[in-house]
């Protein structure tokens, strides 16, 4: 082995360098070289321990040597005066350890893995004078031990080895939610096949941070989860739930850290093949919306692997490339009425619809709404390389391309009719009439480097650069054909493109850190890590109509002996709007951070104090580069503590204090601080094409309210203009005073080490919101203010109606704003500050409390047991950045309290609220060619209430007729029809009178009632299990084995979501209330085959 310099040891070794150290402290003390145990780094871990004799007593200055039995470094620590070693930064993995004393047999241990959350041991030695085992209290040889050097909890999973055992998808969030503290979020923020993204603590399943290999690969528009990463890549992935030390941050939720595969010096390479047949899989039962027994799922993957020396001892590669085909599809349906006739009504077309549930009894029955077809087979690769310079030098290069394209075909929407027999058919399953097709692209490339350089015993530094790269866009399979609704003589009809508008999103994050470690002697032992890092993400986002415009046709109003007023036509002139849309720009957003943290040891290793501090400063830039929110010094105290009561090291009192804060989505610098150009232009409809493009004619320039045309539009100065294209001011729509979204957290538990293998723990945990991002209107306080000046009411309320202000607020707080337009008679906009009991808005609010019971029996080459049991309570009055209700994504931007009346009601346990949560999981090997898994779940069901239209009672302005909340926000509210406590289904007795506010019966509906949060409805529980069985191959030419996981083996089906939309738009009891809209997915299966060597 090549040894590092005796000049460059010498060197930090100078005891100038420790005594200005120690002139640092507040008291006088003797400053040694110490080895406490550290706190973990994003792929690292650190060999941390005791050594002892038989007697229990510490052993000081025995050597503790390490070597790697993949790569074959050796590194060497000795212990202190309490018999503590530690060796910091050494890649996860297998390692032969050596302790040896003076006085002391020599012990060797030449498999010990190393894991992060698993990389404390004691090893007991045995006096080499046989006299001494008289005082014999335990035995030679090693334990492992609770780790004191943090306070973190969660859960450490080595998917390399314990997935080839256990049953679980291969995707990341299924490992993630093994952990206690974890479940599934709303389904519709998830993917094929899933049950949800992971809700951690009650948190959001967008407040997550996702990192591999030190790399963030969190999808940071709106985060939601990360950039896909076919699962044989992964090593280890750890999940973060709590007591979360300084280093890390930009979460409010939970923290992912996986690490992915390296090489070694032997050759290692094989072939998997995994195959997800469709006639494995049971139907799930159908919904009325979507029309489960149509679906199908088919997925094979060909993954190939291969890892070596390139150079023995110093350079290693790792590579993979994953084949993979996966297709799908789904029927979907939507309630109508069973009597009506005609060629799209189901009275005349009785084999097109379908009963379900009562809705027959409220005169509805089902009808096709759309069939999809789609088609996944993009490829991945990814590699890794390592590279050992000398002893405590590394280099690592890892790279990844999840690059993809998915293209989905639809049938039989309602651009036919029923009796045109093309509709999709929820009978027959027939997808019919082809419609259109769309291509999805996502992913990018994806690399990370980093060093890491562990200079003497007391000195380690690293340094990290990457970038992380993903697109996210939709494209119509026609894009120039446009979008064309035809209203002209009263219908309404979509006769063009089905899609309207290409979304084209590309996402670039760039980051730089350097971390450095320190330890010495100082009253105490202590491990000071601290470091910087900086994330520059940049956003490209572009929404532009499909064929370059979106085309109404209308016909003017009146006969041919009047004009219409609007367009200056005879009535019945055809004619066509077409709308320019196009929204965007380029955005920069900048995270940094600096931290620091001092692990304290005292009273010989008994009491561990955690003191650590992190300072946020989050920048979002809009479409023209300038700053529009700036959070500096955002202070985050992470303090911990931990006892060793009995002085074993095996059981352990902690404590910790956290807060945590989650920076600005970037879909709000797209959202409110880009340009948009939204304009219509009038033109005489000469006809239509083969394709239903509309042929125009001369532009409209006699119609009221014309403007000059931005740009170069062919209709000259005859436009009406929405939107210019400008980048707008941000200072009306983003508060000047507002803050990021945090979370203080609370954790206090218990660890216990049994035997060789088991570990029991409890924890409590309580994480509590301190402030939330939401848009609000502000109208509500304006007018007010406004009337307050001296102006007048009528004038104050022709500018601000109740939905004209909106800004990013901190609800709940003051807001300091810059008033959209001028007050009356004035010429230029106030700032002004708008209290919180003028807008309104309660505090936002969201409290988690949880206990957990842990059980974890290690394997032993045969069998290991994981158990826990989480009880815990999740109220407020939101969510996060996502709404569950209402599947809302846009994170801060939701309708959570856009307005007054929409937040009535809202406090009540939330929809990430599971009172019981139960996971087992393991596997026992029967036979040298036979082992089984199981992965168990028993989950308490979630609570639903009622969102329908909002009574006018409850608007800013209570005179306007029809109500602005129910006109510009439909179902949104928290009010339904409500009779003796309990929400109407049945419409019989309400007929919508269709106006401008689609009014029921005229008038305001007088049964529309509060109905609290969580109140109404409870899903069913859910109870699932999955089996698994993998057979060795009888051959000794290769190690081979064939396997078959069988996933909810009782196929298990219970109701997980409800329907919570109580009403129509107009405000009729709507029968589809309450009727199941998720049910847990039908039993599957997954074969694989797999050859290795």
């Amino acid at each position: 082995m090549l040894k590092m310099s005796k000049i460059t040891r010498t060197a930090l070794r100078s005891n100038a360098a420790l005594t200005a150290l120690a002139l640092l402290g507040a008291g006088i003390g003797m400053v040694g070289l110490a080895a406490p145990a550290m706190a973990q780094d994003y792929t690292q871990v650190n060999a941390t321990g005791r050594v002892r004799g038989t007697d229990g007593k510490a052993i000081a200055g025995a050597k503790v040597e390490v070597r790697s039995t993949a790569q074959g470094f050796t590194r060497t620590a000795v212990t202190d005066q309490d018999g503590a070693y530690v060796i910091s930064a050494l890649p996860q993995g297998t390692y032969d350890f050596t302790v040896s004393a003076d006085g002391y047999e020599t012990f060797t241990d030449p498999a010990v893995r190393l894991i992060q959350g698993r990389a404390a041991n004691q090893f007991n030695l045995q006096p080499s004078d046989a006299g001494a085992a008289s005082d014999i209290v335990v035995t030679a040889g090693r334990v492992q031990v609770v780790d004191f050097s943090s306070n973190t909890i969660g859960q450490t999973v080595d998917v390399a080895d314990v997935a080839t055992r256990v049953p679980v998808a291969r995707d990341l969030t299924s490992v993630v939610l093994l952990a206690p503290g974890t479940t599934g979020g709303d389904n519709r923020f998830g993917s094929v096949r899933d049950n949800g993204l992971p809700s951690v603590n009650g948190s959001s399943v967008s407040e997550n941070v996702y990192y591999v290999n030190g790399l963030n690969i969190t999808q940071f528009r709106n985060g939601l989860g990360a950039v896909a990463i076919p699962f044989e890549f992964y090593q280890t992935v750890q999940t973060k739930t709590g007591g979360i030390s300084a280093e890390f941050g930009r979460f409010t939720g939970g923290m992912i850290n996986a690490t992915t595969k390296s090489g070694s010096n032997e050759w290692h390479g094989g072939i998997t093949f995994n195959w997800q047949p469709n006639t494995l899989i049971s139907k799930t039962k159908n919904t009325f919306a979507a029309d489960n027994d149509s679906a199908y799922l088919k997925r094979s993957d060909f993954i190939a692997q291969l890892s070596g020396p390139i150079i023995k001892d110093h350079l290693f590669f790792y590579g993979i490339y994953d084949a993979v085909d996966l297709r799908w599809g789904q029927g979907y349906t939507g309630s109508a009425s069973a009597t009506q006739t005609g060629p799209a009504g189901c009275a005349s077309n009785p084999t097109m619809c379908a009963d379900y549930a009562d809705l027959r009894k409220a005169g509805q029955q089902l009808v096709g709404t759309s069939y999809s077809r789609n088609a996944n087979t993009s490829p991945f690769w990814g590699g890794k390389v390592d590279a050992v310079i000398v002893d405590g030098q590394r280099l690592e290069a890892t790279y990844w391309n999840t690059s993809g394209k998915q293209i989905e075909e639809i049938y039989g929407t309602s651009q036919y009719t029923l009796a045109s027999g093309q509709r999709y058919n929820p009978n027959t399953n027939a997808p019919d009439g082809y419609v259109t097709s769309n291509v999805y692209r996502a992913g990018g490339e994806n690399y990370v480097f980093r060093y890491t350089g562990s200079f003497t015993n007391w000195l380690t530094l690293s340094a990290a650069y990457g970038v992380n790269k993903n697109s996210e866009t939709t494209e119509s399979g026609a894009p120039d054909l446009p979008y064309v609704l035809d209203q002209r003589n009263g219908a309404n009809s979509s006769i063009g493109n089905t899609v309207s508008n290409a979304s084209l999103n590309f996402d670039k994050r760039t980051f730089y850190r350097a971390d450095a470690d320190l330890r010495f002697s100082l009253l105490g032992s202590h491990h000071i890590r601290g470091g910087y890092d900086r994330e520059d993400l940049d956003e490209t986002s572009t929404t532009i109509a499909n064929g370059g415009a979106q085309y109404t046709l209308l016909t003017a109003s009146g006969d041919a002996t009047t004009i219409d007023p609007t367009v200056g036509l005879p009535g019945g002139t055809p004619y066509a709007v077409a709308r320019a849309f196009k929204t965007g720009g380029q955005f920069a957003t900048r995270n940094t951070a600096f931290y620091a943290q001092d692990e304290w040891r005292l009273f010989q290793e008994r009491i561990n104090l955690n003191f650590g501090v992190r300072n946020d400063r989050f920048e979002n830039r809009n479409a023209a580069g300038q700053t529009f929110f700036l959070a500096k010094n955002q202070w985050s105290p992470r303090l911990g503590g931990s006892i060793d009561p009995l002085g074993d090291g095996r059981t352990k009192f902690f404590g910790s204090f956290s807060r945590y804060y989650l920076p600005v989505a970037v879909n709000t610098n797209v959202r409110l601080a880009g340009s948009e150009l939204d304009y219509n232009a009038y033109y005489v409809l000469n006809g239509l094409s083969a394709t239903n493009v509309p042929i125009l004619g001369a532009p409209i320039t006699t119609g009221a309210g014309f403007t000059a045309c931005p740009g170069n539009s062919p209709a000259g100065t005859a436009c009406v203009v929405s939107h210019d294209g400008t980048v707008p001011s941000t200072a009306s729509v983003v508060a000047a005073n507002l803050k990021p979204q945090s979370v203080d957290e609370i954790v206090f538990g218990i660890e216990r080490r049994l035997g060789h293998r088991i570990r029991l723990a409890f924890n409590f945990t309580q994480a509590k919101l301190n402030n939330s991002l939401e848009d609000a209107s502000l109208d509500q306080a304006i007018v007010p203010y406004c009337i307050a000046q001296g102006k007048a009411a009528s004038d104050c309320r022709s500018i601000w109606s109740g939905v004209e202000q909106f800004a990013l607020i901190n609800p709940g707080r003051d807001v300091v704003v810059t008033l959209s337009d001028p007050l009356p008679g004035e010429t230029s906009a106030r700032t002004v500050t708008l209290s919180s009991a003028a807008l309104q808005y309660p505090l936002a609010q969201r409290t988690y409390r949880g206990v957990t019971f842990a059980l974890d029996r290690e394997s032993d080459g045969k069998w290991e047991l994981h158990a826990n049991y989480t009880y815990s309570k999740l109220v407020g009055n939101i969510e996060g950045g996502v709404r569950s209700n209402n599947g809302q994504s846009d994170s801060g931007l939701t309708t959570a309290f856009d307005l007054p009346a929409l937040v009535d009601g809202t406090y009540g346990y939330l929809p990430n609220d599971r009172r019981h949560n139960l996971k087992v999981w393991g596997s026992y090997k029967f036979a040298d060619w036979l082992t089984l898994g199981v992965n168990a779940n028993v989950m308490s069901p979630r609570k639903f209430g009622c969102y329908g239209r909002a009574p006018a009672s409850r608007d800013f302005d209570a005179t306007a007729p029809g109500g602005i909340t129910g006109l510009y926000y439909k179902t949104s509210g928290a009010y339904c029809d409500v009779a003796n406590g309990k929400v109407v289904r049945d419409p019989t007795g309400f007929t919508v009178i269709n106006d401008r506010f689609d009014r029921v019966g005229g008038v305001r509906p007088t049964t529309l009632g509060l109905v609290p949060r969580g109140s109404q409805l409870t899903a069913a529980w859910l109870a699932q299990v999955n089996l698994d069985a993998t057979v060795a191959l009888p051959t000794d030419a290769f190690n081979g084995f064939l396997r078959l996981s069988v996933f909810n083996v009782f196929n298990a089906q219970p109701a997980l979501r409800l329907s919570e939309t109580g009403t129509t738009s107009a405000g009729a009891p709507l029968p589809t209330y309450s009727l199941p809209v998720q049910y847990n997915l039908g039993r599957a299966a997954r074969i694989q085959l797999g050859v290795a060597f």
